[in-house]
């Protein structure tokens, strides 16, 4: 018998093997999973984005209504209303945009603030909305189209106060794009003489 040096002892090749199977076992799996994932990889899912809305002016304090100063719109908030006057109504973020008007046939350049902003205002935004007019006219806006596009509470048009002949003092207006805005399914959706807005329940 071949003599073994003090503290070296013989290796047992049975035992080697053995202790060696799980870590190449492991190894194994690992690579197939790595193969596997590269051949087929998961497609990635984008959300889109909705567009961003370009504000010319940021909001401003809200000034107090002054005694005897006309109410322009009236938001109705759950049990109580919000009422704002113009001035209210211009302190908020406004947009401006400029696009061809269907009804009187004309492009025209509108400032005023979006029904996001208004419908946020009144604590209902992402609800579709149902807009009124003094004359007895309503419609409904679906929020999809509210909430991705400035479609606007417009109460400025070239520069000046929207006069009456013009569909003011306060009109919906919506952007030039997308162009379904601008085709006989919008139509009513261009409210004129705007007095009250509301969530439809």
């Amino acid at each position: 018998m071949p003599a073994r040096l003090p503290g070296v002892f013989p290796r047992n090749p049975h035992q080697d093997r053995r202790s060696s199977w799980p870590r190449l076992t492991l190894a194994a799996l690992i690579s197939a999973v790595l193969v596997g994932a590269q051949a087929t990889p998961a497609p990635l899912q984008f959300k889109p984005r909705p567009p961003a809305f370009e504000y010319v002016r940021a909001a401003q304090p809200t000034p107090r209504a002054r005694p005897g100063e006309r109410v322009a719109l009236t938001i109705n908030a759950g049990q109580t209303d919000l009422k704002l006057t113009l001035a209210q109504l211009r302190a908020m973020p406004a947009v401006r945009y400029t696009t061809p008007h269907p009804q009187l046939k004309k492009t025209i350049t509108y400032e005023g603030v979006t029904l996001r902003d208004l419908a946020a205002r009144g604590g209902f935004a992402g609800k579709d909305l149902r807009l009124y007019a003094t004359n007895g006219f309503a419609s409904t806006i679906r929020a999809d189209d509210y909430m991705n596009w400035p479609v606007m509470l417009a109460y400025q048009a070239d520069g000046a106060p929207i006069p009456a002949l013009q569909k003011g003092p306060l009109t919906v207006v919506l952007p030039a794009t997308p162009e379904r805005f601008h085709t006989g399914e919008y139509s009513s959706a261009w409210v004129w003489f705007v007095e009250r807005l509301a969530p439809v329940k």
